[in-house]
C-alpha cells in the first residue's frame, strides 16, 4: 500500500504545473482503486495515509481532481467509467472533504463517461482503413504538447489493445459507478449547482434507453434501471432545489421515453412516475404539483399519427388515474377546451374523452346530487358529437368511432339509459339529434367518415332498438349501393342490426329493397353476407311460424265484413310480429328477382333446411283453417301473400319436404275456381283495386298463386307415381288445348307439363317423344286460331 500511494503521490507531482492538466496514468488509477476500495471496505486507514501524504508534500485532496477528470474524459470507456467510480469513491471515503473535491466540471465529465460508455460502438475489424496521415501527425503533436505524463497515458490508452478501436466497458463497473452516485446524493447537494442537477437528470433518463442495445441480458437491464430508479428518487429530495421544479425535470426528461414505442425502457418510466414518484408525492406538494401539470405536458408533446398517439393517451391516462379526483376534474376541463382548439389538439381531445369517461368513477353523476344533465360525463359526450361535424374529415371519422365506444359504455347502466336517449333524441323521428347528425355524415364526402357513421348506426340500433328511421333509413339503403366495399359491408351491417333489432314494417322493406340485391356484388364476401343474413333475418324469422295452430274457444263476429277484418287481425296475431309483411314483401317485383337468385344460391349450397318448406305449408293451412272457421266461403280465400312464391323458389331443393296432398288440395282448389274468376293482368292501366271488395285484386291474387303452385307442382313432380304425373298432365293439357287462361299461367302450365312428360317416361327419347305428342295438337289448333283472328275482326267469320 506504501508504494502505490507513493507512486500516486510522484505522478501528482509532475502534473501539478502541466497546464492542461493530464489524466492519471493506468496504473495509478489502479492504485486509487485498490486503496479506495479497500478504505469502503471499513479500513479508512489507505485514505487517511494518502490525504497525510498530500498535505506533506503541499498538495491539497483538490489536485486529485483535475487528473481524475481527465481521464473520465479520455481513454476507452471501460478506463473513463474507473476514473468515473475513483472519483465517486474519493467523495465516500471517510471524512472525506466533499465540498472542496466536488466541482460542476468533475461532475459534467462523470455524467459524459456514463453516457459514452452506453453509446453503440462499431466493432472493430481488422485491416478497416487505417488513420490518415493527417490525423496521425495531429495526434503525435497534441501527444508531445501534454509532457511526460500524457506519454504515459497515450501510450496505455492508445497502445496495444487499444490501437484503432475502443474497449468494450464491462457493465459490472457501470453498477458500482451508478451505486456509488445514488451515495454521493447524500452527501452532495445540487441546489447550488442547478445545471449540474439538470444533467444528472437528463442523463440517468438517458441510461434506460441506451441500455437496450449494449444491455440485452434483461436480469443486467433490470438491476441497471432500478439503480436509475433510486438515483432519480434522490433528486427529488429537497436539498437539491425546489421539489416542483426539479420533478418537473424529472418527468420532463422521462415524456420521450414515456411517448415512444412500447419497450422496457416505457415500462420502466411508467412504473417510476406511477408507482415511485406517487409515492414521494404522497408527502411533497411539489411533487403533487408537477403531477397534476405532467398530463397537460404530455397532450403538447403528442405526435399526431395514429400509433404514436394512441400511446400518448394511453401515457396520459396511466398519470391521471394516480392523481387526486379534483385533479382529474381540472384535466377534464382542460380536455374541454382543448376540443374547441387547434386541430392536432381537438383530434387529441376525441380520442381522449372516451378513455376519461371509461376510467374514472362516476361519469354521469348518478352517485351524486348533481344529476345526469349536468355531469361531466355528459359535457364530454355532448363535445364529442360536436366533433363529429368537425371541418377535419379524420377528426369527424374518429369522433364517431370514439362516440360509438362512449355510448355503448354509458348505455351499460340501466340508470343512465333513459336519460342517454333523450339526450341522444333516439326515437324522436327525423328531427332528433343524432338522427339528423347521422343523416349528414352517413352521406358524407370522406368514406372514412361515412364508415364511421354507418358503424354507430349499427351500435345505436344493437343498444336501443328501433328509432331510426324515415330519412336515416333511406340514407343507410342508398349506402349499400356505395361505390366503395368497405362502406357496402358497413351499410348492411348498420341496416341488417336495424331490422335485427325493430319489428317496424319500414325497417324490413328498407332491407329487402337495399340488401338481397347485393347477390350480384362483385365482392365475394358480400355476396355471402347477403346469403347469410337472408337465412337470418328471413328464413329464420318466417320458420319461428311452424308451431302455430288455431286457438280455442274463439267468439265469430256478424257481417262478412267484419269477419273479413277479424280474420285479418287474428291470423296476424298468430304468426310472430313481422312474418305476414316479410313474406308480403319479398313477392313485391322489385325484390322478388334477388329473392330467387339467393334461394338458388342458398339451395345449391345445401344451406335451405325442411323447416322452412314445413312452415311454408303450415301457415297456409293455417290461414285456411281459419277462413273456413269464420264460415266464409274459400273461393275468396287467398293464402297469405309471398307464401306460395317462396315455396316455389325453396321447394327446386326441398321436393321431398313438400306434401303432394297439400299441392293437390289447393290445385283443385285453384282449379275450380280459377275458371270463375274473372282474371285481369296487374298490368293492365285503369283496373280498381278497391271497388266490389278488391275483386279483381283478388283475381290477380289466384292467377299468381296458380303460377307459383305449378312451379312448385313441377318441382315435386320428381318424387310423384307415375299414376298421379300421367293424371296430372292429362289435366294440364286439356286447361292449354282450350286456350282461355291468363297469360302469366301459360309458361307455368308448359313448365309443368314438359316435367311431368319427363317424369312419366322410362327414357329422355320417350320423353321427347310425349312432349312432341301434346306440343303438335296445341301448335295445330294455335296455328287455326291465327290464321282466323283477321277474320272475325272483319266480320268474314
Amino acid at each position: 500500500m506504501e508504494e502505490a500511494i507513493s507512486r500516486i503521490i510522484t505522478e501528482l507531482e509532475e502534473l501539478r504545473h502541466s497546464q492542461p492538466t493530464p489524466s492519471f496514468s493506468d496504473s495509478s488509477l489502479s492504485d486509487l482503486e485498490t486503496l479506495l476500495d479497500n478504505s469502503l471496505d471499513d479500513d479508512s486507514e489507505p485514505i487517511h495515509r494518502l490525504f497525510a501524504e498530500l498535505s506533506a508534500k503541499s498538495l491539497y485532496p483538490s489536485s486529485l481532481v483535475s487528473p481524475i477528470a481527465s481521464a473520465m474524459d479520455s481513454g476507452s470507456p471501460s478506463l473513463s467509467l474507473v476514473a468515473s467510480k475513483v472519483y465517486l469513491s474519493i467523495l465516500l471515503s471517510p471524512n472525506s472533504p466533499v465540498f472542496t473535491l466536488f466541482t460542476p466540471i468533475a461532475f459534467l465529465s462523470l455524467l459524459r463517461s456514463i453516457r459514452r460508455c452506453l453509446k453503440r460502438r462499431p466493432p472493430f475489424h481488422p485491416g478497416a482503413d487505417e488513420p490518415s496521415q493527417e490525423n496521425t501527425a495531429n495526434r503525435k503533436r497534441k501527444t508531445s504538447a501534454r509532457g511526460r505524463g500524457s506519454k504515459k497515458r497515450a501510450r496505455s490508452s492508445h497502445g496495444g489493445d487499444h490501437e484503432g478501436e475502443e474497449s468494450e466497458f464491462d457493465v459490472r463497473v457501470l453498477f458500482s459507478v451508478l451505486e456509488r452516485l445514488e451515495l454521493a446524493m447524500k452527501l452532495i447537494h445540487l441546489d447550488r449547482f442547478p445545471d449540474s442537477l439538470k444533467s444528472l437528470v437528463q442523463t440517468v433518463a438517458e441510461i434506460p434507453v441506451m441500455a437496450l442495445e449494449v444491455c440485452p441480458n434483461s436480469g443486467n437491464y433490470n438491476k441497471l434501471t432500478e439503480f436509475c430508479s433510486k438515483i432519480l428518487l434522490e433528486v427529488l429530495r429537497p436539498e437539491h432545489g425546489d421539489e416542483a421544479n426539479t420533478a418537473a425535470e424529472v418527468l420532463k426528461s422521462l415524456s420521450p421515453m414515456i411517448l415512444q414505442l412500447k419497450s422496457q425502457a416505457r415500462s420502466f418510466a411508467i412504473e417510476f412516475v406511477t408507482i415511485r414518484m406517487r409515492n414521494v408525492a404522497n408527502r411533497s406538494d411539489g411533487v403533487t404539483k408537477a403531477m397534476v401539470n405532467f398530463p397537460r405536458y404530455l397532450v403538447v408533446k403528442a405526435p399526431e399519427k395514429s400509433e404514436p398517439r394512441a400511446l400518448a393517451v394511453e401515457s396520459i391516462m396511466e398519470v391521471i388515474r394516480i392523481i387526486k379526483f379534483e385533479d382529474q376534474m381540472g384535466f377534464v376541463e382542460y380536455v374541454l377546451k382543448m376540443s374547441q382548439g387547434k386541430s392536432n389538439l381537438r383530434l387529441l381531445a376525441t380520442d381522449l374523452i372516451p378513455m376519461l369517461v371509461t376510467s374514472l368513477r362516476d361519469p354521469l353523476g348518478l352517485d351524486s346530487e348533481i344529476g345526469v344533465k349536468n355531469s361531466w360525463g355528459m359535457k364530454c359526450l355532448e363535445a364529442l358529437i360536436q366533433r363529429c361535424s368537425d371541418v377535419v374529415a379524420g377528426i369527424r371519422a374518429r369522433a364517431f368511432s370514439n362516440l360509438s365506444q362512449l355510448i355503448g359504455f354509458l348505455a351499460g347502466d340501466s340508470r343512465s339509459r333513459g336519460v342517454l336517449k333523450e339526450v341522444l333524441g333516439i326515437g324522436s323521428g327525423d328531427e332528433g339529434l343524432v338522427n339528423e347528425l347521422l343523416r349528414k355524415r352517413c352521406t358524407d364526402e370522406k368514406a372514412v367518415v361515412r364508415k364511421s357513421a354507418l358503424l354507430l348506426v349499427a351500435k345505436l340500433t344493437g343498444l336501443f332498438g328501433s328509432g331510426f328511421h324515415g330519412a336515416l333509413l333511406k340514407t343507410m339503403g342508398m349506402a349499400c349501393s356505395d361505390p366503395l366495399v368497405s362502406i357496402r359491408k358497413a351499410a348492411v351491417s348498420a341496416l341488417s342490426e336495424a331490422f335485427r333489432k325493430s319489428p317496424d314494417e319500414n325497417v324490413a322493406t328498407e332491407w329487402l329493397h337495399s340488401v338481397p340485391r347485393l347477390i350480384t356484388d362483385n365482392e365475394s364476401s358480400i355476396q355471402e353476407e347477403c346469403e347469410n343474413l337472408f337465412l337470418e333475418l328471413v328464413i329464420d324469422r318466417i320458420c319461428r311460424s311452424r308451431s302455430v295452430g288455431l286457438p280455442h274457444n274463439r267468439a265469430t263476429p256478424n257481417g262478412s265484413n267484419a269477419k273479413v277484418k277479424s280474420f285479418e287481425m287474428e291470423f296476424e296475431l298468430l304468426l310472430p310480429e313481422g312474418v305476414l309483411g316479410l313474406l308480403r314483401e319479398i313477392c313485391n317485383g322489385e325484390v322478388t328477382p334477388w329473392v330467387k337468385k339467393i334461394c338458388t344460391s342458398l339451395g345449391k349450397k345445401n344451406k335451405l333446411k325442411h323447416k322452412i318448406a314445413l312452415t311454408l305449408q303450415n301457415v297456409m293451412r293455417t290461414s285456411e283453417s281459419l277462413w273456413l272457421s269464420y264460415s266464409m266461403p274459400i273461393e275468396k280465400w287467398t293464402a297469405p301473400p309471398g307464401a306460395w312464391f317462396l315455396l316455389s323458389e325453396v321447394s327446386a331443393f326441398l321436393a321431398k319436404a313438400v306434401d303432394w296432398e297439400f299441392l293437390l288440395h289447393h290445385w283443385q282448389l285453384l282449379d275450380k275456381d280459377g275458371s270463375a274468376v274473372n282474371i285481369q293482368s296487374p298490368h293492365i292501366e285503369g283496373v280498381n283495386f278497391e271497388e266490389e271488395e278488391d275483386v279483381e285484386s283478388k283475381s290477380v291474387a289466384w292467377a299468381g298463386d296458380r303460377v307459383f303452385l305449378l312451379q312448385t307442382i313441377s318441382n315435386v313432380s320428381i318424387e310423384l307415381p307415375s299414376e298421379l304425373a300421367a293424371e296430372l298432365a292429362h289435366n294440364l293439357f286439356k286447361r292449354l288445348d282450350e286456350f282461355n287462361m291468363h297469360l302469366t299461367e301459360v309458361k307455368a302450365h308448359v313448365k309443368a307439363l314438359k316435367t311431368l312428360c319427363k317424369r312419366k317416361a322410362l327414357s329422355p327419347q320417350e320423353a321427347e317423344i310425349l312432349v312432341m305428342k301434346w306440343i303438335d295438337p296445341l301448335l295445330s289448333k294455335a296455328s287455326k286460331i291465327l290464321e282466323n283472328y283477321p277474320l272475325s275482326v272483319y266480320g268474314y267469320e
